[in-house]
C-alpha cells in the first residue's frame, strides 16, 4: 500500500508549532513568575498547544482531506 501524504508541509509546520508552544510553556513555568501577564501567556500557550494537537489529530485521521 502506497502512503501518500497530502499535506506534508502542513504536518511538519503543525509538529514544529506544537514543539514551539510546548517550549514557550515550559519556559514560563520554569521561570515561576505568577503575575497576571505570565499567567495569561501560560493560558494562551496551553490553548495554542491544544489547538495544534487537534489539528494534528485531524490531519492524521483524515489524511489531510479536510484541508483541501
Amino acid at each position: 500500500m502506497d502512503m501518500i501524504i497530502l499535506n506534508p508541509k502542513g504536518r511538519a509546520v503543525s509538529v514544529l508549532a506544537g514543539i514551539f508552544w510546548a517550549i514557550c510553556l515550559v519556559m514560563l513555568l520554569v521561570r515561576g513568575n505568577w503575575s497576571i501577564g505570565p499567567v495569561l501567556l501560560i493560558v494562551l500557550f496551553s490553548l495554542l498547544l491544544a489547538l495544534t494537537g487537534v489539528r494534528l489529530i485531524q490531519e492524521w485521521k483524515e489524511d489531510g482531506e479536510w484541508l483541501d
